[in-house]
């Protein structure tokens, strides 16, 4: 037998052995390369059949891509309210006392699907369905009667989704281009003083299964990144990392731990009476649910590195936190403040180099853009006092403008990680895998020019 031929078991025995050396556990499972060597039907395989088999749409290979688009493409996001202590009859409809509960609620456009359930036990059981409301006064949502009955929350929510692309397209007919003005969609959170904005999708094509997510019309996107370029007060060229998320892997982890919760209840005898959590339809696995983040700063490491860029940096979790009153503070400061640093830090040890800091010049935070009421008009305010400062907007981006004009400079300082010049040639010529361990690299030393 050649040297590169070899039993099909001694193929499998050869893999696991390399899992040892740093190949990834996850990516072996997912190519299913094993399962696909203890059923082969030749006695003795040639490496080149292993790698042709490999390479054969490999399930884990990520893409990076551009998103640009010229089009107003809105985003319904539904989310789920919290369930009320106590179901109460309030309605009378068809002889059946019933309860109607907000079960979910879009914040852009004001979408409720409500939850009906009736009160009293029939002979068939409980009668449950979902209705659709749309906020009064928003003829373009829909200029005619939605109330309709649906049997799931999820045909609810397709309804309601369906109104809204069809208000895009009648938007679009009128020549409307709406927040897509700018060929991106979240142009407005971005720290001021930066150039060259882009959004990043990290797609996953090859894998078995499609997700579609709720930020990009795009399937299996994995993780997305929204950068920014800046120069420091040396020249520096940096990448700003202006944020990283995965709407996969966070809809994905809620899903795993809502199933341990609901069979937590069952298991209690403390399960929901109205269903109010039968409308889960937990999204596809991924081979990147927790190696998601890795995989961006990686694909994000190796673009700064060939193009040119001196090191990535990032903006702290306060910024976040202050940028997405919306969202979980704490939760964004953990992220961008431990999660994130420890993760770029256990890469830059495969070449000894260490993080840094970078000092960045942008526009202090004294104001802040908001709403008088949902149908109101825009107006810049004083942070703390809310104190009402010049005249009243019609559009958000224009308010954004008269903000940025009464703002003072500012100096931010960010975490940054500064790529040597053997560090570049490494990352250019041998780029990183997707998964599993990076190993040790090129000992370097901290690039000259470095800040801090």
């Amino acid at each position: 037998m050649y040297p590169d031929q070899r039993f099909p078991q001694q193929w499998i025995g050869t893999i696991r052995n390399l899992q040892k050396g740093g190949v990834s556990e996850v990516e072996v499972k997912w190519s299913k390369v094993l399962l696909g060597l203890s059923g082969f039907p030749k006695a003795h395989l040639h490496r080149d059949d292993v790698l042709e088999y490999l390479s054969e749409k490999p399930p884990c290979e990520l893409v990076l891509q551009l998103h640009i688009t010229d089009e107003y493409v809105p985003q319904v996001r539904f989310e789920k309210q919290s369930q009320p202590a106590e179901i109460i009859a309030n309605a009378l409809r068809r002889g059946r006392r019933e309860a109607r509960l907000l079960h979910y609620r879009d914040r852009t456009f004001g979408l409720c699907i409500w939850l009906h359930g009736e009160t009293d036990l029939g002979l068939f059981g409980r009668y449950v369905y979902w209705s659709l409301s749309v906020p009064h006064g928003r003829k373009k949502l829909a200029s005619h009667d939605v109330k309709r009955e649906f049997l799931t929350v999820q045909e609810a929510m397709a309804y309601g989704r369906l109104l809204i692309e069809r208000m895009a397209r009648r938007l679009r007919a009128e020549g409307f281009v709406g927040q897509t003005r700018s060929l991106n969609r979240f142009a407005r959170f971005v720290l001021p003083g930066g150039e060259k904005y882009t959004e990043w999708l990290i797609t996953a094509p090859n894998l078995p299964t499609e997700y579609w997510g709720e930020h990009f019309k795009l399937a299996n996107i994995v993780a997305h990144v929204r950068t920014t370029e800046r120069a420091t007060a040396k020249g520096l060229r940096l990448l700003v990392l202006e944020e990283i998320q995965s709407d996969w892997n966070q809809e994905l982890r809620k899903a795993i731990q809502e199933a341990r919760d609901r069979q937590q209840a069952v298991a209690t005898g403390e399960n929901f009476d109205l269903q109010w959590d039968d409308d889960i339809n937990p999204p596809p696995e991924n081979p990147y649910l927790n190696h998601w983040l890795d995989a961006a700063l990686r694909m994000m490491l190796v673009y700064a590195a060939s193009e040119g860029f001196a090191g990535i940096c990032w903006l702290p979790g306060q910024l976040h936190a202050e940028r997405f009153s919306w969202a979980n503070a704490d939760g964004l400061r953990t992220f961008y403040d431990r999660i994130v640093p420890s993760a770029v830090e256990k890469l830059a040890k495969s070449w000894g180099a260490k993080l840094g800091t970078v000092d960045i010049t942008t526009l202090s935070r004294q104001y802040k853009v908001t709403r008088l009421s949902v149908e109101g008009d825009w107006v810049v305010v004083k942070i703390g006092s809310r104190e009402k400062i010049g005249e009243s907007f019609a559009d958000f981006d224009k308010a954004e403008i008269f903000r940025q004009s009464k703002e003072s400079l500012a100096v931010e300082k960010l975490p940054a990680l500064f790529i040597s010049d053997a560090m570049r040639q490494d990352l250019i010529e041998h780029g990183l895998p997707y998964l599993g361990a990076v190993g040790k690299r090129h000992t370097v030393s901290q690039p000259e020019g470095k800040d801090s």
